[in-house]
């Protein structure tokens, strides 16, 4: 646990500033008003960018993610299908039991606001309704790109992870498809549970967990 966080400070470090920091607005402010300072900043390259790359959260990136992974380690590719599938379940549970009442931003504005703030919508992009916490592609999204930082070793590529990463949680609240407070608990859901697969996974000594589609080791 101390190597994995020593050797991933580039990207631990920042993210835990953001997530204190992010933390520290929900206790100050509501999260309806941080989703209406968000939602009023809105520019027509942000609208392009943001409907897309919150895709580098969904569940299709995320299988081609693992297959490509078993081109460069097996390991590496069982520790991206477990994390994810647990990640999955975690979020879906949480969803659909505990937080089942929980309204993404559009029902959530027509709800309590009644037609006092229109929320901005980027065409193609239209949020749903229910099951908001905590964000799904948020977790994906982390599991995804802070296994990626743990596989590489250069700390530049570290840092740019976490930067994708952080997009793709933005996005989800730029897009209205989730509050601040459901990409947080997707981050940390994401993070946590990819470490502890790693951790567990990355231990298990067998020599063909280190071979891959493209090299074979006896």
């Amino acid at each position: 646990m101390k190597n994995l966080f020593k050797d991933n400070i580039i990207f631990i470090i920042p993210y835990l500033s953001i997530l204190l920091i992010s933390s520290a607005c929900l206790l100050f402010f509501s999260k309806t008003d941080i989703h209406i300072f968000i939602n009023s900043r809105h520019i027509l390259f942000f609208d392009f960018l943001f409907k897309y790359w919150t895709w580098l959260g969904d569940g299709i990136f995320a299988a081609v993610f693992t297959v490509v992974l078993l081109f460069i380690k097996y390991r590496w590719a069982l520790i991206s299908a477990v994390s994810l599938i647990i990640t999955s379940l975690v979020v879906q549970i949480l969803k659909h039991t505990v937080y089942s009442g929980s309204l993404r931003p559009v029902m959530f504005f027509q709800e309590h606001y009644k037609g006092n703030y229109q929320l901005y919508i980027i065409k193609g992009a239209e949020p749903a309704n229910f099951f908001s916490f905590p964000s799904g592609h948020t977790a994906a999204a982390f599991a995804i790109f802070f296994l990626s930082a743990v596989i590489v070793k250069n700390k530049f590529l570290k840092f740019i992870f976490l930067i994708i990463a952080l997009l793709v949680g933005y996005s989800r609240i730029y897009l209205s498809w989730h509050f601040l407070g459901d990409t947080l608990a997707g981050s940390i859901t994401g993070i946590i549970i990819t470490a502890i697969c790693y951790l567990f996974i990355n231990e298990y000594k067998n020599k063909y967990l280190d071979n891959s589609l493209l090299k074979n080791k006896k």
